[in-house]
């Protein structure tokens, strides 16, 4: 069922359910009322029969009258029975069709008592005179007061349909109002293709859950028009990295056999096929590793690193890199050390690359985070292209005639991203470029209350 059939259901129902309420308490609350105020003009009708009848010698006749006057005006269609209560076994035999036992208790003390029998209305009443004990029985139909209830029942019947109609016809106009925009929604976002990503939702202005619905819609097309544009940058630009090595071990291949080769040639040219398919391995496992979720990374073994020894090592290891120390040796953070060393690696490897003069490597504390500054003075990088040096296959527009794939810094920030480190770049071209990798510095005592589970390392590159 429609959301649109499910909303007019609804408050059909509930209309349907509280007029029909309404209409039984209205229905019971009128029925009582006609029905104890005819009880009532039959109780005045017998005490008006008796003094009819039994108070004639005691009257004078203008009151007499006034008494015959008011019994004919009152109840015309009522009848009355005057009984002699001389023989009461007899009576009470007659009494007991129309009267329980209490009921009889009630008129033997002197209250009128009311009884119905048969569609058959009648009041009841125990007249004591000086001519003897008289019991006044008055009956009639109360046609009027039926016909008012029926009438007051098939009035609010129609109503009631009358309102199921309204109601019905009130929901389908609401609910197409209220599913109009919604629709509207479904029909664009079943039109968005790929080649018309670039299309968003109109917002209605009424500052309500729609706009916020389609505020939301929207922001989520932005980021999917904007990953979608990502990845097919990614795979065209992995295609042509790819593409390069393999042209060249196919080209190297056919020159190779053109003709017969002495030895060393053929050394030569497998060294170069060697050398270009190890490239093109290497550029395929940086494609898996930053293929890799974040959640697939963090739960790759962690274990605390020392900072000062782990730096130290990028000096001893890499021509004109420079370590200084500007902490007490103990700063440490949690972090995977095989990842961690990827991250700093290609920072390094791009500072010696794009710089001929030495690299330094800088250790600092700040307040409880530790820095570790990667400084060259190389090209740098133009100021207008630093927010994207971190998307992948991306090369600054100033390092054409370098080699490389674009890949190293996108690793970089990826591994960065997931231990939450913070990276700030402070370049000038053709001065300076500086790397700042802010971390939290760890806490060892609650590493080891905690204890984490430890899982294998990525073995990517």
């Amino acid at each position: 069922m429609k959301i649109g059939s499910k909303i007019i259901l609804f408050y059909t129902s509930i209309t349907v359910g509280i007029n029909l309420f309404v209409i039984l308490i209205f229905y019971i609350f009128t029925s009582t009322y006609i029905d104890n105020l005819f009880n009532a003009n039959l109780s005045d009708k017998a005490y008006l029969f008796a003094q009819k009848h039994l108070e004639k010698d005691e009257m004078d006749a203008k009151a007499y009258r006034l008494i015959e006057k008011k019994y004919e005006g009152l109840l015309p269609q009522a009848h009355g029975a005057l009984v002699n209560d001389s023989n009461r076994v007899a009576v009470r035999d007659s009494l007991n069709k129309y009267l329980s036992f209490k009921e009889q208790e009630e008129l033997y003390r002197g209250l009128p008592v009311s009884f119905s029998k048969d569609n058959i209305c009648g009041s009841a009443l125990y007249y004591p005179d000086n001519q003897g004990n008289f019991l006044i029985l008055v009956t009639a139909q109360n046609l009027y007061g039926y016909k008012i209830q029926e009438y007051t029942l098939t009035l609010s019947l129609v109503l009631l349909l009358v309102c199921i109609a309204i109601t019905i016809l009130m929901g389908k106009l609401y609910s197409r109002r209220i599913m109009w925009p919604l629709k509207h929604i479904l029909e664009k976002l079943k039109n968005i293709r790929g080649n018309n990503i670039e299309v968003r939702l109109k917002e209605w202005g009424n500052k309500d859950e729609l706009d916020d619905l389609v505020h939301t819609l929207n922001e989520m097309l932005d980021r999917i028009c904007e990953a979608f544009k990502s990845e097919k940058s990614f795979v065209s630009s992995a295609s042509h990295e790819l593409s390069n090595p393999l042209t060249a071990i196919q080209g190297e291949c056919e020159i190779t056999l053109m003709k017969e080769r002495t030895p060393m040639e053929y050394k030569d040219s497998l060294q170069r096929i060697f050398s270009e398919s190890k490239r093109m391995s290497l550029l395929i496992k940086q494609l898996l590793f930053i293929s890799h979720h974040d959640e697939e990374l963090c739960n790759q073994k962690q274990s605390p690193v020392l900072l000062t020894p782990f730096l130290n090592t990028f000096a001893r290891q890499m021509e004109r890199v420079v370590f200084s120390d500007f902490t007490d040796g103990n700063a440490t953070i949690l972090a995977n050390p095989y990842l961690l060393k990827i991250a700093i690696q290609n920072i390094l490897y791009n500072a010696v690359k794009y710089s001929k003069k030495d690299i330094d490597l800088r250790l600092k504390r700040n307040d409880d985070h530790l820095v570790i500054e990667i400084e060259d003075y190389g090209i740098g990088i133009p100021k207008e292209e630093v927010p994207r040096i971190f998307q992948s296959f991306y090369r600054a527009s100033n390092t054409r005639e370098y080699d490389g794939n674009g890949i190293g810094l996108a690793l970089s920030a990826k591994i960065l991203h997931i231990y939450h480190a913070e990276v700030l770049i402070d370049t000038e071209e053709n001065v300076h470029t500086k790397f700042s990798v802010i971390f939290n510095e760890f806490d060892a005592v609650s590493w080891k209350e905690q204890n984490p589970p430890l899982n294998e390392s990525l073995d990517l590159l």
